[in-house]
């Protein structure tokens, strides 16, 4: 089965950077002293915004959610929890990452290619470090992320500036009026005997849950069509197995997610031939510019700029080309935690079966020659 899309079908997926729109009172902190002004940004999925004008380009459900968080230097994200994992991927500046109940059991700074997985269930914050305005994506697990929880000061500490929450984790503003809607009531503060039962994460462990551009560990032969001219992909994974081919990966952060991330990196000239997954997909680039050509035939092309997200639908055939003079890196972020099989066109099997490439019964990269009769490669 295929999904084919058609050229206007495939524009309405490509959100562009200039069509991100923020909520500068999305969370409940958003009047606190140091705390303002911030940005928050929901790309696909809600995310988990407290605000009713929050804009989300694209409503549609992956299995997660796509954000991004920015402000100035120096001003800070107050320690909260969340239930499904969310991830922190830095493209500009640097953050100070920190986590506990009072941000005391560590610390990390987050620099421009960093992506760090955070754990559920723990209060984390974060500050902008760096000599300007930054920029965080985010992806955070599930459709529905069931919202955050607030430290019980920073909560108390918005109460008095007028901002409630509902149990249902709607943004409530007393001072312009606001009343609790029927059948809600106010979110009381986290149990202090709650705070204490909470798992502490080590500064040794965190760091096994970042990965910096220097941890990157690219294959340049992670998908089948690479050894082809012109197809000199490489793929780094990050979380989970995503779409690599080559059985020697393995991502940093291996507990389930909900979805994976990995780095693809074309270079100039260079690009990856049709392929289909079922599993939907998030590219995002970061770097360069990239062409996505979809369908079989390569019918509806979008191009990607530095910062936009697309969105592809599973069984979507589809190629991605560097557009730039320069490498190129794009985010792949897939749905599920299992690993993603690609199937690639006919032409693409029959082009490396001549060079002696083949898919072994686990669907990873192997020679032909050391493939059984039985192969369903050779059939």
């Amino acid at each position: 089965m295929s999904i084919y899309l058609t050229q206007q079908q495939a524009e309405a997926r490509h959100i562009r950077k200039t069509q991100y729109v923020s909520c500068d009172e999305a969370f409940l902190d958003c009047r606190l002293p140091g705390s303002m002004p911030k940005e928050n940004y929901s790309i696909i999925g809600p995310g988990v915004t407290q605000s009713a004008s929050q804009v989300v380009n694209l409503k549609e459900p992956h299995g997660f959610n796509i954000g991004a968080a920015a402000m100035p230097h120096g001003v800070t994200n107050n320690l909260h929890i969340h239930f499904t994992s969310e991830v922190f991927i830095c493209t500009r500046g640097e953050w100070l990452l920190r986590w506990g109940p009072r941000g005391e059991e560590g610390e990390y700074v987050l620099k421009a290619g960093d992506i760090v997985c955070l754990p559920t269930w723990i209060f984390r914050g974060f500050t902008n470090v760096g000599p300007d305005d930054g920029w965080l994506f985010s992806c955070l697990g599930g459709d529905d992320t069931g919202g955050v929880i607030w430290s019980p000061d920073i909560m108390g500490q918005a109460n008095e500036t007028g901002l409630y929450l509902a149990d249902d984790n709607q943004l409530i503003d007393r001072r312009a009026g606001q009343i609790l809607p029927p059948g809600l009531k106010w979110m009381a503060p986290f149990p202090a005997e709650e705070v204490a039962r909470l798992r502490k994460v080590s500064p040794q462990e965190m760091r096994g849950r970042v990965t910096t551009a220097e941890d990157r560990a690219f294959s340049s032969h992670a998908l089948l069509d690479a050894c082809l001219p012109g197809h000199a992909s490489q793929l780094a994974p990050v979380i989970g197995y995503g779409i690599t081919q080559d059985r020697n990966q393995r991502p940093r952060v291996q507990d389930p997610q909900g979805f994976s991330i990995e780095w693809m990196r074309l270079p100039p000239g260079q690009e990856v031939g049709p392929f289909q997954i079922s599993q939907k997909m998030v590219v995002m680039c970061i770097h360069g510019s990239a062409r996505v050509a979809f369908n079989e035939d390569g019918s509806s092309v979008v191009d990607l700029r530095e910062q936009d997200t697309l969105s592809i639908p599973g069984e979507a055939w589809r190629r991605f080309a560097n557009a730039s003079g320069s490498d190129v890196e794009l985010l792949l972020i897939c749905a599920g935690d299992e690993r993603k099989r690609p199937r690639f066109a006919d032409t693409i099997k029959a082009a490396v079966g001549a060079r002696g490439v083949a898919l072994d019964a686990s669907d990873y990269l192997c020679r032909t020659e050391l493939m059984p009769s039985t192969s369903h490669w050779l059939k």
